[in-house]
């Protein structure tokens, strides 16, 4: 089989859910099968692993919209060659625009779009981005997303919770729940406990992902907790703003995927404030590190943190609820053992490489023979 995968950016050079994902999915599949991926430049290529029978097109980025939307050609790389899957990560990107405009081009190639979140996300992202969110929702979903949508062959989606949304906004009754994954033994915890104690967070500085929160709850817990420090991995707009907080906090900015169980295993807690979520990798990976997670409750964050087993939900912008959930945790060992263990368990049933990639192929399948 030739397989296309289509992600905007690619995990190995720029981390995020759905570029790590596609990454670690992308090297599975290249043992049976030949892959092909196509991806911003976005990032550092520089001294990546090559894996046989996978083969990465990193495209030339003329623009990134919005801090976020990388605009390159993927169009004509899909007409060139002839793919039997061409699998493509996130409907929201331009690059997915352009894959489903090659669909029509090429009608033997079967389209799968996977959705890995954007849909259901809190009241207060609108107050964020009230623009850019009223022409997502009224211009970019009735058009292009629309378009993107309804040109799939099939339809997955890494958030259950974005299912429904999926069904009612594009009209497309078959929706299968796919949800991201990780490497169960690559992200294993360490076994010794870390001081001084640790709080982490990973993921873009941006507005929606809640940075504004997780700066007062440092500063709260700072304020309870004098030997604690605070990691934040990633980069983006609020970087300075962190930078100038007074707290300590280490800024390693963007570090390389193949070392961030190094990160986890340092790592006593872990926080995900955002006010806009899909499937949250990050978080995935931490409770595979036996790392307690703190998160708020959007989007699929439940189906990861299980309230009060694997860590604690809370409401978005509760700063307050999020800095007393993280110093319960670092204030009790036994318990903060009992919801890293719970949480590796968890994972491993539910969210581990072998279980999702296995669902995947059976997808390509029935693609195929439908």
């Amino acid at each position: 089989m030739k397989i296309a995968q289509v992600t905007a950016y690619w995990g190995p050079a720029y981390p995020t859910g759905s570029g790590v994902f596609c990454h670690e999915l992308s090297k599975r599949l290249a043992k049976q099968d030949q892959v092909h991926v196509f991806t911003s430049n976005v990032g550092n290529f520089n001294n990546l692993n090559s894996v046989p029978n996978l083969y990465v097109h990193p495209l030339r980025t003329y623009a990134t919209v919005w801090d976020m939307n990388p605009v390159a050609n993927v169009f004509t790389k899909l007409l060139q060659d002839d793919f039997d899957i061409v699998h493509v990560h996130s409907y929201i990107f331009f690059l997915s625009n352009m894959a489903a405009l090659a669909r029509l081009f090429k009608r033997n190639s079967r389209y799968i779009l996977h959705f890995h979140g954007g849909l259901d996300f809190s009241y207060d992202t609108k107050a964020f981005h009230p623009g850019r969110i009223w022409a997502k929702e009224n211009i970019y979903d009735r058009t292009l997303g629309y378009f993107t949508t309804k040109l799939a062959d099939k339809v997955l989606s890494a958030s259950k919770s974005d299912i429904p949304i999926i069904r009612r906004k594009f009209g497309v009754e078959e929706v299968e729940w796919i949800p991201n994954a990780v490497d169960t033994e690559k992200f294993a915890p360490l076994g010794d406990e870390q001081l001084p104690p640790v709080v982490t967070y990973v993921g873009k500085l941006e507005a929606w992902k809640g940075i504004d929160t997780l700066i007062r709850s440092f500063e709260i817990i700072n304020t309870q907790l004098k030997n604690v420090r605070f990691l934040v991995v990633g980069r983006g707009s609020l970087e300075d703003k962190l930078r100038e907080s007074n707290l300590p906090i280490e800024l390693p900015g963007s570090i390389p995927y193949d070392e961030m169980p190094k990160i986890y295993q340092r790592t006593s807690a872990f926080i995900l404030p955002s006010y806009m979520e899909g499937f949250s990798v990050a978080a995935v990976e931490a409770l595979s590190s036996e790392v307690p997670v703190i998160a708020t409750d959007i989007g699929d964050t439940r189906e990861i943190v299980v309230d009060g087993e694997t860590g604690f939900l809370t409401k978005s912008g509760d700063s307050e609820g999020l800095a007393s959930r993280t110093i319960q945790i670092l204030g009790d060992k036994s318990l903060r053992r009992k919801l890293g263990e719970n949480g590796r368990a968890h994972v491993k049933k539910n969210f581990s490489l072998e279980a999702v990639i296995d669902k995947i192929k059976r997808e390509y399948e029935e693609c195929l023979e439908g």
